[in-house]
């Protein structure tokens, strides 16, 4: 997202920032992604944010269509509001037992 972006948010807007883990570090030099969706979006709409932030790169798509949105406290299905005034992960799959 670029500055332009940030300063145009307005009240029918929110800006949310992404925390990213794992694989997903390596598509965001700062670990973080800033996003603007409508105040009243949902999950899938940050996921659908996400995947227009990352078109053209195949390797972070796959991955983002495998990962979950979380907060500090929950996973996140998609039907859920994005969360206000709470920090916001994506969570790659991960392997082990």
């Amino acid at each position: 997202m670029t500055q332009a972006t940030a300063s145009q948010t307005n009240k029918t807007n929110q800006t949310v920032s992404i925390r990213m883990f794992g694989a997903f570090r390596q598509f965001s030099p700062d670990s973080t992604v800033n996003l603007t969706v409508p105040q009243e979006a949902r999950v899938a709409d940050l996921r659908q944010a996400m995947q227009i932030h990352f078109a053209g790169n195949d390797n972070a798509l796959a991955l983002l269509n495998a990962s979950a949105f979380a907060t500090d406290k929950a996973v996140l299905d998609d039907e859920d509001p994005v969360p206000r005034d709470e920090a916001l992960s994506v969570l790659p799959p991960v392997c082990g037992g």
